[in-house]
Order: C-alpha cells, then sequence, then structure tokens
C-alpha cells in the first residue's frame, strides 16, 4: 500500500484555488521527505514510487536530498550526500535500478540519476491527464 495523501491536494477532486493547490502540493512533497525512510514506509513506498515512474529525484531537484536541503530530514542522518535508488536511471531491458546506485548521487549533477525533480513532473501528469483522474476520483466518491 502507498501512502499518497501528502499529495491529495494536487488531485484534480481539491477545489481550493489554483495557486493554493499548487502550494498545498508542494507541502505535500515536503511532508513526504520529511517522512521518508522512517516506521511509515508507506510514505517511503509512495515517494518510491513516484520517482521510479515520473523519472524525477526530490521535489525541486535531486539536491532535495542532500544534508544542506535540510529536507529529508530522517534519511540524511544516515545517508549523507546519497539518493534513493529509486532517483536511478534504469539500465535497459531492467525495471529496477541496481541496489545501491543511489550512493553519493546527492552531490550534484550525475550521469546515473534522474536529477529532475518530481514536483513539475506530477503537476504536468496531473494536467495532462485530467479526464482520467475525474473518472478516477469520481469513483472513490461513489464507494467512500
Amino acid at each position: 500500500m502507498y501512502d499518497l495523501s501528502p499529495l491529495r491536494p494536487l488531485s484534480p477532486s481539491f477545489s481550493p484555488s489554483p495557486p493554493q493547490a499548487i502550494k498545498d502540493g508542494h507541502n505535500g512533497f515536503l511532508t513526504a521527505l520529511a517522512r521518508y525512510n522512517t516506521s511509515d514506509s508507506s510514505t517511503t513506498r509512495g515517494v518510491n514510487w513516484l520517482q521510479k515512474h515520473l523519472d524525477c529525484c526530490g521535489i525541486q531537484n535531486s539536491a532535495d536530498w542532500r544534508i544542506e536541503a535540510d529536507k529529508a530530514k530522517i534519511w540524511i542522518k544516515s545517508h549523507i550526500n546519497d539518493v534513493p535508488d529509486s532517483c536511478c536511471k534504469r539500465l535497459r531491458n531492467q525495471w529496477n535500478p541496481t541496489p545501491g546506485c543511489g550512493l553519493g548521487q546527492a552531490l550534484g549533477n550525475s550521469e546515473a540519476i534522474h536529477n529532475g525533480g518530481c514536483y513539475v513532473k506530477m503537476v504536468s501528469w496531473l494536467q495532462t491527464n485530467k479526464p482520467m483522474m475525474r473518472v478516477i476520483s469520481l469513483f472513490f466518491h461513489i464507494f467512500e
């Protein structure tokens, strides 16, 4: 199970003003990064899923995982200058990245990882897929 609840403000059924929804979505990502690698494994799985499927890393970029960024507060205690393996580019014909490929990759732009952030990609994906998201949202409202 994936906990994507911090990203709820990005959902098409969420209806504050657009600037507020964008701000709330960004804050949701900050919350998810802060909780990454804690006992709340559903948040960790959710962030990994996003990074892996959207070919991205962090909120703005891969530097979000650096100690100076102070966003992934739990992760950086034991992973200084590392990014999660879900940030890594996959080799051809390989669904999962090579284990350990994120070690030391938060130091700067790297060819081994996706350096671009997930937030812009997520907003773009949601805007492109609004009709599908409305159907999914309607489905959840009917069965709640």
